[in-house]
């Protein structure tokens, strides 16, 4: 996207960019406003106006005055007549600054992406009117998070009642849920920033809710899952986490197929280790599987900051024919090593590794592992594999795919004991 403020440049330094270089007098005047910024009461004010009296004077290359000479009998280091000069005896400078938000109006009030598929960016814009009676200077455009790429609209003038358009483009997440940030736009004489709201929902066709299942500390031990399609189509549940389903409302044997399910599930009814992700089988062509974050003391991830993954762990490889395999790419931020070899801990599955590739980006190189995932032959059902990766010097990442192994020419391989 061209002309792109990217999150890593602070806020003040790039509005910094956009002012004109100021005079030594102005270089004064120009300190007491800009730290008006991180003061919270006038007193704050009266301070730093008092530091500038002593610290921003300088000399002046134009004058040629000389300095007063003292008077016949006047002690050394005073003069005849005159008095010390106190602090008390200097006014105070306050900098008239405005504690109000800048007349700034974002059309629309929250740049809202909307459903996004997994592993998309999405594009958005924003219109920024001036309400005020004069220009307003834009100094700076700022997102919370560096998952937001914005256009560069520093240094550019709203005239009153028109408008400039701030381009928006959120980064691809593989991680299904609610993403929502915030864009601050710093606008000059205003020390109040503008906040605009973004919010995206990253989901699939067909979606859980609530996408997280919060298990920590013994929380939410049984509860409900609504499945449902975005599209509105009918679909079947297949499968959950390879047992079968309990319904709320519905009954597959006598009731037609719906867009919506209402689901139970109880932790109490599986064993630990918990995996990572409950994983839901449908017979949809597009989405073969719906997967549910458990985040529970089992399933956290063991961080190895040599090799640390990158965007998060969340890899599903879909539906696989019987006999067949498939592959997937595992993402790297920076190793410390080269990754020689992953190893697949589950019985019946094997693992091998292609190859792997370097991206370059802002976070740094990335390392993508290109793995070849094959079930054995005979194979069908819930696949949950735990993988590991290992590097030339023996470092090592552990880390999970999920699917389905259905048999050929069909849909669903249906309940197999989880």
């Amino acid at each position: 996207m061209p002309g792109v403020l990217e999150s890593s440049v602070p806020l003040r330094i790039a509005a910094e960019r956009v002012r004109r270089r100021p005079s030594r007098l102005e270089d004064c005047h120009m300190m007491i406003r800009r730290s008006t910024w991180s003061c919270r009461s006038l007193a704050c004010i009266v301070a730093i106006g008092m530091a500038a009296l002593g610290g921003c004077g300088g000399s002046d290359d134009s004058g040629s005055a000389e300095p007063a000479r003292p008077q016949a009998g006047a002690k050394p280091g005073t003069q005849s007549g005159a008095r010390s000069l106190q602090r008390a005896d200097v006014a105070p400078i306050v900098a008239p600054v405005s504690n109000e938000e800048p007349p700034l109006e974002l059309v629309p009030p929250v740049l809202d992406f909307g459903v996004v598929p997994p592993d998309t960016k999405a594009q958005g814009s924003v219109q920024l009117f001036n309400r005020g009676d004069k220009p307003m200077l834009i100094l700076a455009a700022e997102p919370s998070c560096k998952c937001t790429a914005l256009d560069d609209i520093a240094g550019r003038t709203i005239p009153p009642g028109e408008s400039i358009e701030l381009g928006a483009v959120l980064d691809e997440s593989p991680n299904i849920g609610r993403k929502s940030a915030t864009i601050k736009i710093l606008v000059d004489e205003y020390p109040v920033v503008k906040v605009l709201n973004i919010e995206a929902q990253v989901s699939l066709p067909v979606r859980s809710v609530p996408s997280l299942i919060n298990a920590v500390r013994g929380q939410n031990r049984q509860g409900r899952i609504i499945v449902e399609s975005l599209d509105g189509a009918p679909f079947s549940i297949c499968a959950f986490h390879g047992m079968t389903p309990t319904y709320l409302g519905f009954d597959p044997a006598t009731d037609e197929p719906r867009s919506q399910y209402a689901l139970t599930y109880d932790l109490d009814a599986m064993s630990e280790p918990y995996p990572r992700y409950l994983v839901i089988e449908t017979d949809r062509e597009d989405v073969p599987v719906v997967d549910v974050y458990l985040r529970h003391e089992t399933t956290l991830p063991k961080v190895n900051r040599r090799m640390m993954m990158s965007g998060g762990y969340r890899f599903p490889i879909g539906r696989i024919e019987q006999g067949q395999s498939v592959e997937v790419e595992i993402p790297f931020k920076s190793p410390a090593s080269a990754i020689s070899a992953v190893v697949c801990l589950l019985p019946g599955v094997q693992s091998e590794m292609i190859g792997t590739r370097n991206e370059e980006t802002a976070d740094g190189i990335i390392t993508h592992v290109l793995v070849r995932i094959t079930p054995r032959p005979d194979f069908t059902g819930l696949l949950y594999a735990p993988l590991e990766a290992m590097s030339s010097t023996g470092d090592i990442a552990g880390f999970d795919v999920f699917g389905v192994v259905v048999p050929a020419g069909q849909t669903c391989s249906g309940p197999t004991g989880g």
